[in-house]
């Protein structure tokens, strides 16, 4: 067992075997350099220092083993002195540990707020027969008819009475226009309206597209405007107030040529031989008869119902009760 002494730190020292150098060396042959790494070298020779290994690792190597091919055991000494062990510590970088971060506070589904309900939603009560909104892709209606200008939000028509089935059916039979009155503002004033004849119009949709290719028209709208204004020009024979203070008899029929069988006809004459007197049946009305914008409306909106009704019952001629209901009145 070979005795390695301890340093002042507490290691052990290892024994460094001894630097042997050959002796058939010709120092002449060497340059001064060389000489001097000769010289250092037999100076460390001569000093013999010692390797420190850590005190876990001290050694003991048995005289029989040297220049053996055995692994070495190191053994601590028996009389040596305790020394503390200390661990080597690892090699690499330092490398500062991350704080944890706290945990993330897990969002909990909260239930959406219920909105507030709309001002007046309760106090708006259903009312029966409303129509149903139109669904995605559904066409616009209409707001009025594009041919009489009735309002369609207006109720369906009634059934019509019987005389006024009377008076259609004798209008049929005869092969004369059809003729209708009413009354408005409390019977205070009558209104007669008639149907036009197939000729009568032609002339209306001539003008219309007349005035259509001189720029006058220019839209869909002023165009069925246009007729539908013609149209009430022609079919207004009558208005009158029962007091007396007003009466207006207007010709049953715009020209004998479109109507052989009304009684009277206006005796206009058109600016050009294709052309029609319309625009002077229209003046003569605007500024003799329906003089304001009011009486216009009134007028206007008893025209469209008198056409609604021409349809509800040219709808009902195939409709059998229709004739029984005039033959049993008869």
């Amino acid at each position: 067992m070979v005795d390695n002494p301890v340093d002042e730190q507490g290691f052990y020292k290892a024994q460094r075997p001894p630097v042997e150098l050959n002796d058939d060396i010709d120092k002449s042959k060497l340059s001064p350099a060389e000489l001097e790494m000769m010289a250092q070298l037999e100076k460390n020779a001569q000093n013999d220092t010692s390797k420190v290994f850590p005190p876990s690792l001290a050694q003991a190597v048995p005289e029989a083993a040297v220049g053996a091919p055995e692994s070495v055991v190191l053994t601590p000494k028996d009389d040596a002195t305790t020394v503390p062990s200390r661990e080597a510590a690892p090699i690499g970088l330092a490398v500062e540990e991350e704080p944890e971060l706290p945990p993330m506070p897990v969002e909990q589904d909260s239930e959406a707020p219920e909105l507030p309900p709309l001002a007046g939603e309760d106090a708006m009560p259903e009312v029966e027969g409303d129509p149903a909104p139109l669904s995605a892709g559904g066409a616009t209606p209409h707001e009025n008819c594009p041919h009489c200008g009735w309002d369609l939000k207006s109720p369906t028509i009634k059934e019509p009475s019987y005389e006024e089935k009377m008076g259609f059916l004798q209008s049929v039979l005869g092969q004369r226009t059809f003729i209708n009155q009413y009354e408005i503002f409390g019977g205070a004033v009558v209104i007669r309206f008639r149907t036009l004849t197939t000729k009568e119009m032609d002339v209306v949709y001539s003008q219309v597209f007349q005035e259509r290719e001189a720029g006058v028209v220019t839209t869909v709208q002023d165009y069925w405007e246009k007729v539908n204004r013609y149209r009430l020009y022609l079919q207004l024979v009558y208005l009158a107030a029962k007091d007396g203070s007003f009466t207006y008899q207007l010709p049953r029929g715009y020209s004998e040529d479109t109507n052989p069988h009304a009684e009277s006809f206006y005796e206009y004459e058109p600016e050009t031989p294709d052309g029609t007197f319309l625009p002077k049946i229209e003046n003569h009305i605007l500024e003799n008869v329906l003089r304001t914008e009011s009486i216009q409306r009134s007028v206007n909106t008893l025209c469209a119902r008198f056409n609604r009704l021409l349809a509800k019952l040219e709808a009902l001629i195939d409709n059998s009760d229709f004739w029984k209901a005039t033959g049993e009145q008869s």
